[in-house]
């Protein structure tokens, strides 16, 4: 039966073309993923984040009429926009309306970088500079030390449409070595296809917005195999 282990929403920018892939390329046998889409108008400047929640209940009504088991607010930035406690603040409006389990990218990158006992942490965006602000804060709010933080040279692309040796390069240069772990972030960005050789070249754990958002979920749901091909993150089985 498809589904047969779990139905997770997943709730994405309405720009978003890159989750839906890569959640299905890591999704272990038996879990399907269900999305929905909230409206993202780049025009608006930062006050698409805002908007982004404003039609928040009907998206989440609609995810419970496919009977999912747990809800991912899945967008970085749309999660911590409004700086520490707001993920919190955003997954609560989900829960009251699913009572279902629910997390967000942003919760899920927290928890994951605890998880490695990573405490500073080198960060690659596609965002502006006044959006990684808003996110070195609240990586700092959460003591995280943010040992540098930058964004894509994306050489005239979208950065959904960036190729791998792109992004390889550019992590490799990401700059000073004194990091515990490195932070791909956006879920929008591809990136699950690089993180087992970027870890490889750089010798530490690489995560990504999708990935982290991925590894939670699967704690939420009990699944406790690991899944390959997707940094070591991935690779670690979750208790039960």
């Amino acid at each position: 039966m498809i589904g047969f282990k779990a139905r997770i929403g997943l709730l994405i920018p309405s720009t978003n073309v890159i989750a839906e892939a890569e959640f299905y390329a890591m999704a272990p046998p038996g879990v399907t993923f269900h999305f929905g889409r909230l409206e993202h108008r780049p025009e608006l400047g930062l006050k698409k984040y805002e908007n982004m929640v404003k039609d928040l209940a009907k998206e989440v009504e609609k995810l419970g009429h496919g009977k999912v088991v747990a809800i991912a607010f899945t967008c970085t930035t749309g999660s911590l926009y409004g700086g520490k406690g707001y993920n919190e603040w955003v997954e609560e409006r989900i829960r009251e309306v699913a009572q279902i389990s629910v997390t967000s990218t942003s919760s899920a990158v927290i928890e994951a970088l605890q998880n490695l006992n990573a405490r500073k942490v080198s960060v690659l965006t596609p965002y502006s500079s006044e959006v990684n602000e808003l996110e070195k804060k609240f990586l700092e709010s959460h003591g995280f030390r943010v040992r540098s933080i930058s964004t894509l040279d994306t050489h005239g692309l979208r950065h959904s449409d960036i190729d791998e040796d792109l992004l390889l390069d550019q992590v490799k240069d990401i700059g000073p070595d004194d990091f515990d772990a490195v932070f791909l972030s956006c879920t929008g960005l591809p990136t699950i296809t690089v993180l087992g050789r970027l870890e490889i070249a750089l010798g530490k754990p690489v995560i990504s917005s999708n990935q982290a958002t991925m590894w939670k979920l699967k704690k939420m749901v009990g699944l406790t195999e690991p899944i390959e091909g997707f940094g070591s993150l991935l690779r670690e089985a979750s208790a039960s």
